[in-house]
């Protein structure tokens, strides 16, 4: 299974306030957090827009669902960089 699966597909549109971070780097004084969705596609679609209708993260930004072997299971991934102390 290649990573690249995993990754949101998205037009760069500079004009378009509300785009992830491009850059592979992590600002300084950031962490990476991932957050792992893993169930049926109906469940874990319907997670990713409940943590949307939130304000958490972007439908966007969340990878697109992969299926998990033969279990008819999805795995959706989502990358943050955040802040701590």
């Amino acid at each position: 299974m290649d990573i690249e699966n995993f990754l949101p597909t998205f037009e760069y549109n500079p004009n378009n306030p509300h785009l992830p971070e491009l850059s592979g780097q992590a600002q300084p004084g950031r962490k990476e957090i991932k957050h792992i969705l893993i169930g049926s596609p109906k469940t874990v679609r319907v997670t990713i827009y409940n943590l949307y209708s939130r304000g958490y993260a972007q439908v966007h930004e969340w990878s697109t669902p992969q299926p998990i072997g033969n279990s008819g299971e999805v795995i959706s991934i989502l990358i943050r960089h955040l802040l701590v102390d």
